[in-house]
């Protein structure tokens, strides 16, 4: 599980909990109640099973939405009906945020570096050359900055709580355009051939994509790393100028 399913997951939370008024009791594949600080403050979800409560699973195995089947080599992904999560901040976190705000939050970096998700790092320093100090990026102790940009080591929760500061989101498909979907921040979203906005993006973003039907590879794909080439920086920078 990422923390990007942990989002999608309030979204799946709310919609339970606005049925029936229930609170939400998350489990895994065991039945277990599972917790995920991404869920921190969500008043629809509780820690623990209670007497009268629904119990939503979602968990490594357990009730991804948008997975059909997997093989060693690859997912198959389904349709389901998809949109914003829910990210609730505290007031220490969003003070944590405020001497970065209104800067345009960039992601470079994906969970993997083989990954089929990534944008060539050169076309990502190039997009932002000549306007460094417009950008800034989060990230844990280690994070490796684009030349020229503002690194703030976060956690992920401060690092939401920056995005919620920001003008606009640029990255790649990941966890933090779900909290960008899910706090209402403005996106520029990139997509390889990979996955497809229609499984786990949403409408409100500004979704990039030149490829064809998504082959989900868990292997390197040339598919893949071909239709994050196609994706030019120019096409990029006028995404984002068009949010601003």
């Amino acid at each position: 599980m990422g923390i990007g399913d942990e989002i999608m997951a309030t979204a799946r939370a709310r919609r339970l909990h606005e049925s029936n008024g229930y609170p939400v009791c998350v489990v895994g594949r065991n039945g277990a109640p599972r917790w995920s600080p991404v869920w921190e403050n969500n008043p629809r979800i509780v820690k623990t099973r209670e007497r009268r409560c629904n119990v939503l699973a979602s968990g490594g195995g357990a009730g991804r939405p948008y997975i059909a089947a997997k093989t060693s080599r690859a997912w198959r992904w389904k349709h389901w009906e998809r949109e914003p999560g829910e990210i609730y901040l505290s007031d220490q976190e969003l003070q944590f945020a405020e001497p970065y705000a209104g800067f345009i939050l960039v992601e470079p970096h994906t969970k993997f570096a083989w990954s089929n998700k990534a944008w060539p790092i050169e076309r990502w320093a190039a997009l932002v050359r000549g306007d460094e100090s417009r950008y800034i990026q989060v990230g844990p102790l280690g994070t490796t900055a684009l030349p020229g940009v503002r690194l703030v080591e976060t956690t992920f929760r401060e690092a939401c709580a920056v995005l919620a500061r920001s003008l606009a989101f640029v990255g790649t498909e990941g966890a933090l355009h779900h909290a960008a979907a899910a706090l209402g921040v403005s996106a520029v979203v990139l997509w390889s051939e990979f996955i497809s906005p229609e499984f786990t993006g949403y409408d409100s973003q500004t979704n990039i994509r030149h490829a064809g039907p998504a082959c989900g590879a868990r292997i390197s794909c040339r598919g893949c790393a071909a239709s994050m080439l196609a994706i030019e920086v120019a096409e990029v920078a006028a995404a984002i100028k068009a949010k601003l």
